[in-house]
This record gives structure tokens, sequence and C-alpha cells, in this order.
């Protein structure tokens, strides 16, 4: 996922409650907007909330295939009307989930490519922020990198295709950066397809085994361990 060369700031995504799913107000269906911030606004705000949420925890207990409107409705304690109004189906409330994660980590790769860009950068230190920014990303929106992790590797189809989109913007932004350790000569020419998947495997393992209770040590060590694996092994040999 090469970084977006757009110059406009990008405000950093705010926390929130661990597994809370949050959706931005840009991602609320704009029917009825009412007045912007108005009774009417907060109350569609809080009903979409509502219907992601129990979406999600839906679709960790049962998958993304096991679940149907009227569920998430149930679990949500709306009429089933009510999701229609707001979703034009369950594609499009995955759709919803996903796109503060997916700004979040357009903001990691993008603060990469500008450090990166200084002229004393230090490929290893930048490269370690952005796995803390990445880190981030996951502690804010725990319960939808679950689901990332969960359904990363079923049919691109349905309700699943946003989690697809997104597992593909991962693997573009691995192979950004083999082509980058690569530029600073840092790594010896192995396939950038293979040194990505790699990559991205190794850390979404770790990221399994965390949630999963192992005791991997503190995160920055991880960090730190997972990077010095990669670099180290692919390095280019003195001469």
């Amino acid at each position: 996922m090469a970084p977006s060369s757009t110059k406009r700031a990008a405000k950093p995504p705010r926390a929130v409650a661990i597994g809370t799913p949050r959706v931005p107000r840009r991602a609320v269906p704009k029917q009825r907007p009412g007045q912007p911030g108005g009774r009417r606004d907060e109350v569609r705000r809080e009903r979409v909330q509502a219907l992601c949420a129990a979406a999600a925890r839906l679709f960790l207990e049962r998958g993304i295939d096991g679940v149907r409107v009227e569920d998430i409705t149930a679990a949500a304690g709306v009429a089933k009307g009510a999701f229609y109004y707001y979703f034009d189906d369950v594609e499009a409330m995955t759709t919803a989930l996903f796109v503060p994660v997916g700004e979040a980590t357009e903001i990691a790769f993008r603060r990469c490519r500008d450090g990166l860009a200084e002229p004393s950068a230090d490929l290893t230190a930048v490269y370690q922020r952005l796995a803390m920014d990445l880190g981030m990303v996951l502690v804010q929106h725990l319960d939808v990198v679950r689901l990332y992790l969960q359904e990363r590797r079923g049919p691109d189809r349905g309700a699943r295709r946003p989690v697809r989109a997104w597992a593909r913007r991962l693997e573009e932004g691995a192979r950004w950066l083999t082509d980058e350790a690569r530029r600073y000569r840092v790594m010896r020419d192995l396939p950038t397809p293979v040194v990505a998947h790699a990559v991205l495997g190794a850390a979404e393992q770790v990221m399994i085994a965390a949630m999963a209770g192992e005791n991997i040590g503190d995160p920055a060590s991880a960090v730190r361990h997972l990077i010095s694996l990669v670099l180290d092994g692919t390095r280019v040999p003195p001469a």
C-alpha cells in the first residue's frame, strides 16, 4: 500500500473503549440528516453504533456468513426495518466497521513515508514507529482487527469484501516496505511478494498469539524482535 501522495494533514484517530467498533459520522447514512449535531442526528448515530457493535459481536461468534440481518437487529434491540433505514445490506455495515481502521492505517503509513523522506532517516527506527502506530490501531479497534484475523482467508464475496479489501491494502503496504528496505540497500535481492507475505504472516501470527493470551513479552520488545528477525534475516551479507 504505497502511501497517498496527498498533502492534506490528517487528524489522528481518537482513542475509544477497547473492543468497541467506532463508526465515524461520515460513514453514517445521510437519510433525513436533520440538524448536524442535533438530537435526531445523535439518535441516528447511536442506532448505527448499536447495530455495528452487535454485528461485530455476532460476526466473531458465528462468522460473517452465519449472521443474518434479523440476528443483528435482535441483538441491537431494534426493529428489522430499522437496519435498512441505515444500511443497504450487511456488506454496507461491514464497510462502515472498517472505515476508521482503514483511515488509521493510512495515517500510520503516511507517517512512515514522511519519516523515510527525512535525510537522516533510520530505517529500523521508522519501521518500529510504524509498527507501534499499527499496534495502536489494534488497541483502538480490537474487535474489528479480530474480525480481520478471523475472516481474512475467506472467499472475497458479500459482507466479507471489506475485510478482504483491508487485507489487500495491508499486503500492498508490506510490499512497499519491502521495496523501501531494498532501496536502502539493507535487504538482499529477494522476491518482493515472498518477503511481503512472510512479514505480514509473521505479524498476524504474533497478533493472534497475543490475543489468545500467550505471553509474548511487552509489545515494544515484541515489535523490535519481529523487525530484527525480518531485517537481519534478509540483510545484505558483508562484502
